[in-house]
């Protein structure tokens, strides 16, 4: 009886994770959010801050400007901040043929992985393409720290996955 072509069991699988400068650790969400809304909220009421102190220096009511100004600055800012952590990629599990991202929302909420074969590496300077089923993700080389690691681990895991069907 031969058993040299059976596959392990998915358990004996090395698992290798690496983690962004966007990986929220041991954050809780609500502090990765305050962290996160800093910039967007930063952007969106500069302008309204702007306006109303032009309006104000020249004389004109600047409160009804403010009134709409502000909520509607921090709406952009909220929907900007959850967008965000809903695409930014923090996570990138590895094994033999098959690859997970979790975004940054997936990584506070603990969601579970959805291995998908490697189909594709590619690499500029500033950046790692990674195919994997239908979808294609950049990462930037500057947030993530084991850029070179992350990238010989997949060629690694691509190598021994399972045949391409073509």
């Amino acid at each position: 009886m031969l058993e040299s072509s059976a596959k392990p069991p998915e358990s004996t699988y090395p698992t290798y994770t690496f983690a962004s400068t966007a990986h929220p650790g041991l954050v809780t969400w609500q502090g990765v959010y305050a962290r996160s809304v800093v910039r967007p909220l930063a952007v969106c009421m500069l302008p309204v801050m702007v306006g109303g102190l032009v309006k104000v220096l020249q004389g004109y009511p600047a409160l009804a400007y403010l009134i709409i100004g502000f909520p509607a600055a921090l709406i952009v800012a909220a929907a900007w901040t959850f967008f965000r952590m809903h695409a930014l990629i923090a996570e990138v599990h590895v094994r033999p043929g098959e690859a997970a991202v979790r975004t940054v929302w997936e990584s506070l909420r603990a969601r579970p992985l959805r291995w998908t074969p490697i189909y594709e590496l590619r690499t500029a300077q500033s950046s790692l393409t990674i195919a994997l089923g239908d979808t294609a993700y950049e990462l930037d080389r500057a947030a993530w720290p084991e850029a070179d690691t992350l990238l010989d681990v997949l060629k690694s895991a691509r190598a021994l996955g399972a045949p391409r069907p073509w």
